[in-house]
């Protein structure tokens, strides 16, 4: 099988040939990877690791035309993209992390003060040539990323102001929503156009859960995120992608939610997270959703032996593996915290074990 193929047997809940593998990590570390393993491009990496998804977001871009910069520098080193989210980039125990700060909306009180920020427009976006660019990835399933109807209103607003106005303003916190849902959904709509079906699968991210237990309750997901969320899966299915929601922490409460908005993949069953017990995952859900991710990226990864890796590997395979729709990858962004040789570790066990009947 192509790795198109094999992704997509696996979304539709099928066995493909192999396991699939996705890849994500953080400029430090992508960095890291290529020069240890000797990697001249980022494909050159995806295919030493052997990966079946390429997230274009980065990757291949349109051109951007927009009124103001796409991204400035501020007084104090913050960087300030075209939404007016800002970052900073702040060194860690293990190496640098972009961070969010300074948050644009914190104060907005008013409808017409949210009303009065400089909204983008997908306008501002040129996707002439767009479909040429997609054409050099075409050995992997193409994945679009980087739509947000609850995550990017808190980068705007601060996760305190987003959460109390949800509670006690919900027009604010909605009338910022819609910003956002409209402008993903214009955006994409032009993105998939374009690609001229070279999109397989679009990524929407939003976190739902925390460590522990959930960020917001079901109701407010059922008011406040799933109208938004219906709006984006049902414009991927319109031009024939699957559906691929990432969400951290624990996330039981919203999965039969997620599934009838249709969700095609959950991502990235985050198993040191409350109750999210890959055994009850599969044997719940397995058979009505596409299963992506589970190798921890919090104590296996950064903390363990190649060897614990190997093994940890193994076990998520035999576990969600079974009958298909299963995806393995790493729980989040591989941060700097991971040594190379268990990134190897991971990749190197998926590719050998992840092969189906091989190891029975």
């Amino acid at each position: 099988m192509t790795s198109k193929e094999r992704v997509l047997t696996a979304v539709e809940l099928g066995r493909p040939d192999r396991v699939p593998v996705d890849f994500s990590a953080n400029p430090a570390t992508g960095k890291r990877l290529m020069a240890d393993l000797g990697a001249g491009s980022l494909k050159e990496l995806l295919r030493c690791l052997h990966v079946d998804i390429i997230d274009i977001r980065g990757v291949v871009d349109p051109v951007y035309r927009g009124p103001v910069p796409k991204e400035r520098l501020l007084d104090g080193g913050a960087r300030e993209d075209y939404w007016g989210i800002r970052r900073r980039l702040m060194q860690t125990a293990t190496g640098p992390e972009d961070c969010y700060v300074d948050f644009a909306l914190a104060g907005a009180e008013s409808l017409e003060a949210i009303e009065a920020h400089p909204w983008p427009s997908a306008d501002w976006f040129d996707f002439s040539g767009f479909a040429g660019a997609l054409r050099a990835w075409k050995e992997f399933a193409v994945m679009a990323s980087g739509a947000s109807v609850l995550q990017h209103p808190t980068l705007l607003c601060g996760m305190d102001k987003i959460f109390m106005d949800m509670a006690l303003q919900p027009e604010l916190a909605c009338c910022v929503f819609d910003k956002f849902t409209d402008f993903y959904t214009s955006y994409y709509d032009r993105m998939l156009t374009a690609a001229h079906g070279q999109i397989d699968l679009f990524r929407i991210g939003d976190d739902l859960g925390m460590q522990k237990g959930q960020l917001i309750s079901p109701a407010m997901f059922r008011e406040f995120v799933a109208p938004r969320l219906k709006k984006l899966t049902d414009l991927a299915h319109s031009h024939g992608a699957r559906v691929m929601f990432h969400s951290c922490g624990s996330v039981i409460p919203f999965i039969d939610g997620l599934i009838e908005l249709g969700v095609d993949i959950l991502d990235p069953i985050q198993v040191s997270a409350a109750e999210m017990d890959p055994v009850r995952i599969k044997s719940d859900y397995g058979s009505r959703i596409c299963l992506h991710g589970s190798i921890d990226t919090q104590y296996v990864l950064p903390l363990g032996s190649p060897q614990g890796v190997a093994e940890n590997v193994r076990r998520m395979i035999d576990i969600l593996g079974p009958a298909g729709g299963f995806i393995l990858a790493p729980c989040h962004v591989l941060q700097t915290d991971v040594p190379t040789e268990n990134v190897l570790a991971m990749y190197g066990t998926a590719h050998e074990y992840g092969v189906y009947d091989a190891h029975k």
